[in-house]
């Protein structure tokens, strides 16, 4: 399959430019608003590993999964220690994902889950940019059962501060995955999982978060039930959206059948501040 992308993806109005790498990871490595980049890219002194730059898809699950086991289905299976001793992130950050098709303005990109995870599927991420706006689609494909998350991880250059709708989260245990009791954010630093406002469905009501990079306000927006905001880095602000809590694979999974998919969509918008 041609892997060619355009060098940019640009909005009409030519105020939003976006690039794409489909060899590592299917991820957004760069955006662009009226002058300004807003994601830590792959040329930055602290971004020398896949899982630390750009805007990557977190699939088929998102934070760690505790001590690397996946438990499903009755068995027991060994994950890869992306953040020791843990599973973190999925297992197609580091692979390269194939282009379905492409335009000035939008692409598909598509990947099998891989060796590192024993289900078979596929995963389809789709990225469009229009006036002041960004969208991202996934859609996870199973060919059979399997418990699945999925969600991104936008590395933003240091805003002028941490959104601050983000008010209650998951308190950690003492290996720092999530656990289910709820608790309100402290002041200072965190690295935690936040929950949004529920409808009563299996979605969340739309979340919406704004904060300020250099001269551009940003909007964010997802139909994903969780947050996770990691704003300890002195260079950089994580705010990841994720369609369930770290570890949910194995403690409360959504499981797709065999020949089922789901979706779920990220959108960032921009306006001059």
């Amino acid at each position: 399959m041609d892997n060619h992308v355009p060098d940019v993806f640009r909005s009409d109005d030519g105020r939003l430019l976006a690039t794409i790498d489909p060899d590592h990871g299917g991820r957004l490595t760069q955006l662009v608003f009226d002058g300004t980049p807003l994601l830590i890219g792959a040329d930055h002194p602290l971004a020398h590993h896949p899982l630390g730059w750009g805007c990557y898809p977190m699939v088929p699950y998102c934070g760690r999964v505790r001590d690397a086991r996946l438990s499903f289905g009755g068995r027991s299976h060994r994950l890869r220690e992306s953040a020791a001793p843990h599973s973190i992130h999925g297992t197609t950050f580091d692979r390269r994902w194939d282009v379905i098709d492409a335009d000035d303005s939008s692409v598909r990109l598509r990947a099998d889950l891989g060796p590192d995870w024993p289900f078979l599927g596929r995963v389809i991420h789709h990225v469009s940019v229009g006036r002041g706006s960004l969208s991202m689609r996934l859609t996870v494909e199973a060919d059979e059962d399997m418990p699945v998350m999925v969600g991104w991880h936008p590395w933003f250059v240091k805003p002028e501060s941490s959104p601050t709708e983000l008010r209650t989260m998951l308190r950690r245990d003492e290996t720092g995955i999530a656990t289910d009791e709820r608790v309100d954010r402290p002041a200072g630093p965190i690295d935690d999982c936040f929950v949004g406002r529920f409808d009563g469905r299996s979605n969340a009501v739309d979340e919406v978060l704004t904060f300020r990079v250099a001269n551009v306000d940003l909007t964010l927006s997802s139909d994903c039930t969780h947050w996770v905001l990691y704003d300890e880095p002195s260079h950089a602000t994580c705010i990841e959206p994720q369609s369930g809590p770290p570890n949910q694979v194995n403690d409360a999974p959504v499981v797709l059948a065999a020949g089922e998919s789901v979706t779920r969509w990220f959108r960032i918008r921009m306006s001059p501040s």
